[in-house]
């Protein structure tokens, strides 16, 4: 697996916020439309690909 995209989690409250930080963040998510990334976030959090602590959340990429 590969991440790709790490954010903080301060005043993070939604998914919305999320995909948001992702964006301004990640190279992965930079390109796509709003809908596009939350799909992509929705998708590895049902795949098992999003790992949240107190302090960050990953998204990482299943080469699998």
């Amino acid at each position: 697996m590969m991440e790709i995209g790490r954010i903080f989690t301060f005043g993070i409250t939604c998914n919305r916020d999320i995909v948001r930080r992702l964006m301004g963040t990640s190279e992965f998510f930079k390109g796509m439309t709003f809908a596009d990334a939350l799909h992509a976030y929705r998708y590895a959090e049902r795949n098992g690909l999003v790992r949240k602590t107190a302090e960050y959340i990953v998204v990482y990429h299943s080469f699998d």
